[in-house]
């Protein structure tokens, strides 16, 4: 379990946490909103502007036909571009990762966003995170990030203002580049990538989940070969978990990657979409999994949802690849 000790001081100093921590006021100059009641989800694109450009939280209704942009930080003094962003059970709050023209290559910090008053706060310090997620109850997050001893990516856990930090892994030969915890903040999932660039589905802790399937050709430009599994997410219930794997190389040097989905001990894993593209990360919520998918052909990325069995395929947004859109996540 995620360290029963350290979750229940979570819980008990969240509180006063988040209004001890820095924090910066945007008005004027980078102001932020909640999304409207009738949106069901949030992911990161530039489309915002007719032309690319960093990428901000946008948000979407149930059918597509309605995109908010939550955030304006593209024209703050110092531009940025946001990653990934999760929000608070009552829609008025991110964690977001995020870079800035000033912070240098590879640089991504955390950022605490209350969205309703344009406020946000750095969360610990900036360094080159890779992946964050957040408590479903709000009261710590999980990321990973290298350590300080030998380079490697390791899981950290931290409340929200960024305090008791822990190194979770510790690991001395393996990456942790991406994790999720479960509904109930009690574990994680999370991959592991190996000496070999093999990336493989673990719970925490160190519970092989999938071992990834064959295959040894990189992936320029990312830790992983052919073959790897990444980017694992829960199920509603916390019974089930998806994730996608690497299934070839090629697509414009993106790799294409399958989706698949297997039970939280390890047995049935399902292959539910498959085809000749590029697929993000996804998201399992009550509507479906979601997920964004690029084919370096036509230079087009589309948000789409589809069913745990892969059935009732639906395409919510389509955009030029150019924009960058990734990383969509259901509203709680």
């Amino acid at each position: 379990m995620l360290r029963r000790g350290i979750l229940t001081a979570a819980t008990a100093v969240f509180a006063v946490g988040c209004a001890s921590s820095t924090s910066t006021s945007l008005a004027g100059f980078s102001v932020s909103r909640p999304p409207s009641a009738d949106t069901v989800l949030v992911f990161v694109s530039g489309s915002w502007s007719q032309e690319p450009a960093p990428r901000e939280i946008l948000a979407l209704n149930a059918d597509g036909s309605k995109v908010e942009r939550l955030t304006s930080c593209a024209g703050a003094t110092d531009p940025c571009d946001i990653q990934q962003a999760i929000l608070s059970s009552d829609r008025t709050k991110a964690i977001a990762l995020r870079s800035t023209a000033s912070s240098g290559a590879g640089v991504a910090a955390i950022y605490y966003m209350d969205l309703a008053r344009s406020v946000e706060s750095v969360v610990g310090t900036r360094r080159q995170v890779s992946s964050v997620d957040w408590s479903l109850d709000n009261t710590f997050i999980v990321y990973s990030a290298p350590a300080a001893t030998n380079g490697y990516d390791d899981l950290f856990y931290a409340l929200t203002d960024g305090t008791q930090e822990t190194d979770l892994t510790q690991s001395t030969t393996t990456s942790e580049p991406t994790a999720r915890i479960d509904p109930g903040s009690r574990t994680a999932v999370y991959t592991q990538v190996d000496p070999t660039g093999k990336g493989q589905v673990f719970v925490y802790t160190a519970i092989l989940l999938d071992a990834g399937g064959p295959g040894t050709t990189p992936l320029p430009g990312t830790p992983y070969v052919l073959g790897s599994d990444s980017d694992p997410a829960y199920s509603p219930d916390g019974t089930m978990v998806v994730f996608r794997r690497l299934t070839s190389v090629g697509n414009g040097g993106l790799g294409t990657w399958d989706i698949m989905t297997i039970h939280a001990d390890g047995t049935g894993p399902q292959v539910i979409a498959t085809g000749d593209v590029f697929r993000g990360a996804p998201d399992w919520g009550p509507k479906g999994i979601v997920f964004v998918e690029t084919d370096a052909a036509s230079a087009q990325s589309s948000l789409v949802v589809i069913q745990p069995d892969g059935s009732g395929r639906t395409v919510l947004r389509t955009e030029s690849s150019a924009y960058g859109m990734a990383a969509p996540r259901w509203l709680p």
